[in-house]
């Protein structure tokens, strides 16, 4: 062991020795902190992912001496299998990409305190290291010796999935392993087949090359960039992949079919962040700062006009700093609510232009995080006798018709209707690396709807007979009749959630409710939608906090009875997104920047803890941008000027 390493980890186990009054969560036999590293230089320099080995080592050290319990891969995997139990606050060092560093300094310090260890290798690298990486990396016979060292595990960290590629007819990049290719010469996307070819290909060519290189039969899988989908856990699975990783800020609970969530240790922390960051699980308390989006205002026939409405939108937003923006998916330029066509290809409805997932890359690569707005039933197909047999029915004076309401909506009893909305969903998600998706304030059933051929089984089970209108059902049966409803709503949007969760597993999903399922519980049988309910099942709720169109007469009171109310739910104020009205439907002109800012700092005051706008147009400066920045900026004051975000690292 070199003397210069062992007198370094003496040093700094006086410091961790400091801090040793320290509380830490409790990490329980169910989780475990799995942390990623990649390049540990002497010096870190323009490498956000590097870790300094100073920093590296303090790590190690306080960890060490605050009960933490190192644990290998294998002991994760029978863990997993129900064979042990993993001890209290394990913990599971993984190392990506193989850097020279590993082998040179981090593998002697782990020998030094026999700390087992993962080391992903992307095997396409070791020969012919791509440009731009920050440091050196590990020769085979470096790697040889390594997995030969009783403590490194060697991981597939795929062949060639660890790069970028094109996926889409603007020629924007993203991940490899989760990205259908897009092809410029045959202006055609990567079919499903070729795609699982791909990925499958390349998880068994790494395995192959470990297996020569090495004489290793690897058995864990590090996703490039943390990414992955459905597609691809099946192929590592066929492959005899036992464990896999991806990169998520939290504490990973054991799963023998969901991948492990990694702590990236990236900015070189020092060690009172990490010890920080440590004690709140590493993760950020959650404050979202919504614009909500009409791609229709920015889509223009003009493919130049269309790119400049699109920089303009974007240099508002980068000014603005939000931290989200619920983006329209679907065209709707008559402004009914009812959609016939989208903004991405698909096999439902008919596609208006292939822009959606351009505008998503835009605002993604800027580091702000982008929710799709889709429909949950006012779809309307291309056959019109389609659609009409699958339309919501209601009960009127001369029975059963299909409903007159605005939102020409599918019924939700409807497997066929569910079907196409969830297709429509599906090819959404393969299209556009959104981060989640907000539902449309389509998603609900008045008191008289619905009476679908297809519901009416259920109906009858509740009523006695398909023929007993509903003003004449007993409360207790009218009570049985809306939670029905309210559940296949519910059902719908869980089904959506995972057709969407197939290509993006980290998505998140938050559901539009009207102000009176908080302020009135009546409301529920008006639209078969419940507050309480929606706060357990989606991720969150967003209130459309309209204080004009629900014509309060004092908008300030309105709005803190509203936060008042949801606080009396438990996670009410974490989960709810607090969605003011920007214009004035009724009297068709903008809310005065002033009263928008007043009612945002009215909501922040009450306890809201996410707020929101809708609708924004960037090419009108409306509302003023410099006005509504002051509550939703998510930087910190005086704010910050810094180089642009969005650098994903290649890397990773």
């Amino acid at each position: 062991m070199k003397r210069w390493v062992r007198t370094m980890m003496i040093v700094f186990l006086g410091l961790a020795a400091a801090t040793a009054g320290a509380a830490e969560t409790p990490i329980d036999g169910a989780r475990l902190l799995v942390l990623c590293y990649h390049d540990v230089p002497k010096e870190v320099e323009l490498d956000k992912y590097g870790v300094d080995q100073e920093a590296f080592v303090q790590q190690i050290e306080y960890l060490r001496t605050h009960g933490y319990a190192f644990v290998s891969a294998a002991d994760v995997i029978e863990a997993q299998k129900g064979v042990k139990e993993l001890p209290a606050k394990a913990v599971l060092l993984t190392f990506d990409d193989a850097y020279a560093t590993f082998a040179e300094f981090v593998l002697p310090v782990l020998k030094l305190y026999g700390i087992p260890c993962v080391l992903g290798v992307v095997t396409s690298w070791i020969d012919e290291p791509p440009p731009g990486l920050p440091g050196p990396l590990m020769s085979w016979e470096q790697l040889k010796e390594a997995a030969g060292s009783g403590l490194v595990e060697i991981s597939s960290h795929s062949d060639k999935l660890h790069q970028a590629v094109i996926y889409n007819p603007y020629g924007n990049t993203s991940w490899a392993a989760v990205s259908r290719i897009y092809d410029p010469e045959t202006q055609t996307y990567e079919t499903a087949e070729a795609f699982r070819q791909r990925v499958a290909g390349d998880i068994k060519k790494s395995l192959d090359i470990l297996k020569t290189k090495l004489g290793v039969d690897a058995r864990l899988l590090v996703w490039p960039y943390g990414q992955y989908n459905a597609v691809g856990l099946a192929a590592a699975r066929e492959a005899g992949i036992e464990l896999t990783f991806e990169l998520d800020a939290e504490i990973a609970r054991l799963s023998d079919t969901q991948p492990l969530t990694r702590v990236m240790l990236s900015d070189n922390p020092s060690v009172q962040d990490f010890i920080r960051d440590l004690k709140r699980d590493f993760v950020l308390k959650d404050r979202q700062r919504v614009v909500h989006l009409d791609l229709d205002l920015i889509y223009d026939e003009d493919p130049q006009q269309r790119e400049r409405n699109l920089d303009a939108l974007i240099e508002r937003l980068y000014a603005m700093k939000p931290s989200t923006v619920y983006l329209q998916a679907f065209c709707d330029e008559k402004g009914t609510g009812n959609i016939e066509s989208v903004y991405f290809p698909n096999d439902v409805l008919p596609m208006k232009a292939d822009f959606f997932n351009r505008a998503v890359n835009q605002l993604a690569i800027r580091g702000i995080s982008v929710y799709a707005w889709m429909p949950m039933l006012s779809i309307v197909l291309p056959d019109a006798q389609e659609t009409q047999a699958l339309r919501v029915r209601e009960w009127g004076k001369d029975g059963v018709r299909v409903s007159g309401a605005a939102y020409q909506r599918l019924s939700p009893f409807s497997r066929e209707a569910v079907a196409k909305i969830r297709a429509l969903y599906e090819a959404m998600a393969v299209n556009a690396r959104i981060s989640g998706v907000v539902f449309l304030d389509d998603g609900y059933l008045n008191d008289f709807e619905d009476f679908h051929p297809d519901a009416m089984r259920e109906y009858a089970a509740i009523s006695g007979s398909d023929r007993t209108a509903y003003p004449d059902l007993d409360e207790a049966a009218k009570t049985a009749w809306v939670q029905r409803k309210t559940q296949a709503l519910d059902s719908l949007a869980e089904e959506l959630s995972c057709a969407v969760r197939r290509h993006r597993p980290h998505a998140k999903f938050a559901r539009t409710l009207y102000a009176e399922t908080v302020l009135d519980p009546r409301s529920q049988e008006w639209l078969s939608q419940e507050y309480e309910r929606s706060l357990c099942l989606y991720d969150y709720v967003v209130l459309m906090a309209y204080p004009r169109m629900e014509k309060a007469w004092s908008p300030e009171k309105w709005l803190k009875k509203l936060v008042a109310r949801a606080r009396e739910y438990p996670d009410g104020l974490a989960k709810t997104v607090f969605k003011l009205q920007s214009y004035d439907w009724a009297r068709k002109k903008w809310i005065p920047d002033k009263t928008l800012l007043r009612w945002m700092r009215v909501l922040v005051a009450a306890g809201a803890r996410h707020i929101g706008y809708y609708p924004d147009d960037c090419l009108a400066d409306k509302p003023q941008a410099k006005a509504v920045r002051l509550m939703m900026s998510l930087e910190d004051f005086p704010f910050r000027r810094g180089s642009e975000a969005g650098n994903e690292g290649l890397y990773r």
